[in-house]
């Protein structure tokens, strides 16, 4: 039975991006009454999608939070809050990049933001996603000064790392979901069980790429030849498998890598029977996944990635899109946890 608008528990979405985490929210009955997002082009994504996969009465806000008062928003009342500030600081690319500066980086502390609007809002509960590096970013000081701020704030909390292809996803991806419920509330939230793979409550298999590429795949599709210093490797590397096909270790007869010199990344052609590797916002020309016909992933075929419906708008530039898919929330486990 689908309930009355004026019955939905009203949500504001802070670090929307381009509503991977908003989509699932309002795909289970809540109300997404606004959206505050930095970023132009993923404002775009949300807008066009406003009245088919989002609410036409969902107000997009493109505005730096960093300068923006709970009150600009002009919010009656909010009943929960979600998102997920940007985690470069705390993940694995960010710490290859230069260390974990963790909540001293100006992306990790874009978390006091989050709390601010909690604390003007004061919701009955919210939803906050990370990275799983968060856990362990500054020998945990930050994990731990997260959860203490929204203790603080009179919170009570459970927090997991889940894995989305537990979720019907088909990409493994982990991330850190932390649900504070305000203790008047007087419950606990309870994590939803996994819909799929080993502990699956539906099914004990995973939703796989080729399951999800079923309806835009071309069964004559001739396999490709990929240009450039890598692109003559790739061919034969066998689907699921990435640069450490051609080393030593693994029995290659003319290694031309040494045993974890690249990153997971680096060559990775995708799987037909398993979920993908977690996908990223900016891959290199040699990061895949790779198609196993031997290119690049087009948008429709990350956007199923990463669960997305196939008729959700994404930009017409392909860089673009590639970005605001890669730092999505996966919709389904969206969508499970706004159910639970």
């Amino acid at each position: 039975m689908k309930m009355n608008l004026s019955t939905k528990p009203k949500v504001l979405s802070l670090f929307s991006g381009c509503g991977g985490l908003d989509l699932g929210f309002h795909q289970s009955g809540f109300d997404i009454v606004a959206c505050l997002e930095i970023d132009k082009p993923s404002c775009e994504t949300m807008t066009a999608n406003l009245g088919s996969h989002l609410s036409s009465t969902t107000k997009i806000h493109n505005k730096d939070i960093t300068t923006t008062q709970p009150a600009e928003l002009s919010l009656s009342d909010v009943d929960f809050i979600i998102g997920g500030p940007p985690c470069q600081s705390f993940s694995a690319a960010g710490r290859r990049a230069g260390g974990v500066h963790g909540v001293n980086d100006t992306r990790g502390s874009l978390f006091w933001y989050y709390c601010k609007f909690v604390d003007f809002y004061r919701p009955k509960g919210f939803l906050f996603e990370n990275v799983k590096g968060i856990l362990q970013a500054n020998n945990s000081s930050d994990w731990e000064l997260v959860k203490s701020s929204f203790v603080e704030l009179g919170y009570r909390l459970n927090f997991a790392v889940l894995d989305a292809a537990d979720y019907g996803v088909p990409q493994h991806r982990e991330r850190v979901i932390l649900v504070g419920c305000r203790q008047d509330v007087g419950r606990d939230f309870k994590f939803p069980q996994p819909t799929h793979g080993p502990r699956g409550r539906i099914t004990d298999s995973y939703v796989t790429p080729l399951m999800a590429f079923e309806d835009i795949s071309d069964p004559n599709e001739q396999k490709h030849k990929i240009n450039g210093k890598y692109g003559e490797l790739i061919p034969d590397i066998p689907a699921g498998m990435n640069y450490s096909y051609y080393t030593e270790k693994l029995g290659h007869p003319n290694p031309k890598f040494a045993w974890r010199s690249k990153f997971s990344g680096f060559l990775y052609k995708l799987p037909k029977d398993q979920p993908s590797k977690t996908l990223v916002a900016s891959p290199g020309k040699y990061d895949g996944p790779f198609h196993w016909h031997n290119r690049k992933l087009t948008v429709p075929e990350l956007q199923r990635i990463q669960s997305f419906p196939g008729d959700f708008v994404f930009p017409e530039n392909t860089g673009q899109a590639i970005k605001q898919i890669g730092n999505s929330v996966a919709p389904k486990l969206a969508f499970e946890l706004a159910k639970a």
